[in-house]
């Protein structure tokens, strides 16, 4: 891993340097006094700026990922980075990026700090999961930082936990998922499987799945069906309901998780139908709007979502509410074994 310290007043700031040093294994430090557009990271990277150069920074990496920057916590950070405070981690090419701005303390490095325990909260809100929460975190000294993600659930960032804690947590907060979401589902969702029918989301929701070891045995396939034709050929959706109601509705995304389901005779599905943008608004529709649907063989529930912010943006909100709105559906939480 490289160490790539931005501005010229980091030349002189020796013992600053060295604290930094100490924490992570590197075998390249490089110096720039401004950093510009046309540099990439080739490898892992550590970028360490200070108040001055940060925003420069900030901004070129946010262009070279693709995404906006945002404020979250009174920080300017790329829309899907991961963050705390004064430091945020991005991929380029496979390689993590990850952007610390140093003051007078160093904050959290997440390139070297791969041993996390990230505890996803379903159906209880800010305050009343750090009641039951931060006691028991708290109790066995352990440091945490809270998110709230664009999905409409809470993670907590913590050291890794053992069994012991993870049951005294889900004994206070039932509705709990350890590490990440998708590794989740695959692992406790077979011998059941699930399908998607995805529209302004474009397969996000499959790609994220399927990036981890084990999906097909709980998702054999899903349908793209970004066209209004493909809706009717492919799922099933009926003329009439589009024409009357529109691609972006929740007839529609009704009709398309019927589609789904039996079309991949799978026992779950989700769908979305929205408007990415930034073009294909109407007054009744803005950019953003998002409907969004979850069914099993008996039921069936669609929600109507407003989304803020770019295109990626939105169809990375669209992914993180369905996902969250299934494992509520199905109850899939940590179950302690």
């Amino acid at each position: 891993m490289q160490v790539i310290f931005v501005g010229k007043e980091w030349k002189f700031k020796k013992e600053l340097q060295e604290d930094i040093l100490k924490l992570i294994d590197y075998n390249k430090i490089v110096y720039l006094n401004n950093f510009d557009i046309e540099f990439l990271p080739k490898e892992d990277s550590l970028i360490v700026t200070n108040k001055k150069t940060y925003p420069l920074v900030a901004r070129i990496i946010a262009r070279l990922t693709n995404q906006n920057l945002i404020v979250k916590n009174d920080f300017l950070v790329p829309e899907m980075a991961k963050f705390s405070k004064n430091s945020f981690l991005v991929k380029i090419n496979q390689k993590n990026i990850n952007v610390i701005l140093v003051e007078d303390e160093i904050p959290e490095i997440f390139i070297i700090t791969p041993e996390y325990e990230c505890i996803n909260v379903f159906r209880f809100d800010k305050e009343t999961t750090l009641m039951f929460l931060e006691p028991i975190l708290n109790a066995h000294k352990l440091d945490f930082t809270l998110l709230e993600n664009e999905g409409g659930f809470l993670q907590f960032f913590t050291e890794p936990l053992d069994e012991k804690i993870k049951k005294e947590i889900t004994k206070a907060i039932p509705y709990v998922i350890f590490g990440n979401i998708f590794e989740h589902i695959i692992k406790t969702l077979p011998p059941k499987k699930i399908t998607f029918a995805e529209s302004c989301t474009g397969g996000l929701i499959a790609s994220s799945l399927t990036k981890h070891s084990g999906s097909s045995n709980c998702f054999d396939g899903s349908v793209v069906s970004y066209a209004n034709w493909i809706k009717e050929e492919w799922l099933g959706v009926s003329h009439a309901t589009l024409e009357k109601y529109g691609a972006v509705s929740e007839q529609t995304v009704k009709e398309m998780l019927l589609g789904a389901i039996e079309i991949a005779k799978s026992d779950y599905a989700i769908a979305v139908s929205g408007i990415a943008g930034p073009s294909g608004s109407t007054p009744e529709k803005p950019v953003g709007t998002v409907y969004i649907g979850v069914c099993d063989r008996k039921n069936l529930k669609v929600e109507l979502y407003h989304f803020k912010g770019s295109r990626n943006y939105i169809q990375y909100q669209a992914m993180m509410n369905g996902i969250r709105m299934f494992i509520n559906f199905a109850e899939l939480y940590y179950k302690g074994d």
